[in-house]
C-alpha cells in the first residue's frame, strides 16, 4: 500500500475514533469514564486534523467519511453493554494494526514536515495503546497521561 492509500485509511481511522468515542461518552454514566471518553475524542480529532496540510498538499481526498460515520455510530450501538474491561481490552489488536500503518507513514514520507506529522501519528497510537493497558492495571500510571502529554493534545486541553 502506498502513502496516499495509507493517508486516507489513517484519516479514516481518526473519523471512526473520534466519532465512536463522542457516541460512546454521550452514554456513559460514569463520569470518569465519561471524561476518559471524552479526552479521546478530542485525542482522535486533533490528530485526524494533523493530517489536513497532507491531504492538501499532496491534493489527496479525504476519503467517504459519511460512510466511516455510520460505521462508528453502528459500532458504538454495537458496543452497547459490553464491560469497561472489555472496551479496553478490544484495543491492542486495533492499536498494533494502526501503528504499523503510521510507522509505514514514517518510512514513506518525502520531506520532515510530513514525516513529523505521521510520528505525531505514531505517537498519538503508543499513548492510545498505553491509556487502554493503563486502564486495564497491566501498565503503572493514570490511564490519560500519555495522551494529555501529546503536544497536539495538550494544546486543546491547556
Amino acid at each position: 500500500m502506498g502513502a496516499e492509500e495509507l493517508w486516507v485509511e489513517s484519516y479514516q481511522g481518526e473519523v471512526l475514533g473520534e466519532t465512536l468515542f463522542a457516541k460512546l461518552a454521550e452514554r456513559q454514566e460514569d463520569p470518569e469514564r465519561r471524561r476518559q471518553l471524552e479526552v479521546l475524542t478530542l485525542l482522535e480529532k486533533a490528530t485526524k486534523e494533523l493530517a489536513e496540510p497532507v491531504f492538501d498538499r499532496r491534493g489527496l481526498d479525504r476519503g467517504d467519511t459519511s460512510a466511516t460515520i455510520a460505521q462508528a455510530k453502528e459500532l458504538a450501538d454495537a458496543l452497547e453493554g459490553i464491560s469497561w474491561e472489555d472496551f479496553l481490552a478490544s484495543f491492542e489488536g486495533i492499536t498494533t494494526q494502526f501503528l504499523e500503518k503510521y510507522l509505514q507513514l514514517v518510512d514513506l514520507a518525502p520531506d520532515d514536515t510530513e514525516r513529523q506529522i505521521a510520528e505525531a501519528y505514531v505517537a498519538h497510537e503508543r499513548a492510545l495503546a498505553s491509556f487502554a493497558l493503563r486502564g486495564l492495571g497491566a501498565e503503572p500510571g493514570e490511564p490519560l497521561e500519555p495522551i494529555l502529554a501529546l503536544p497536539h493534545v495538550a494544546v486543546i486541553t491547556a
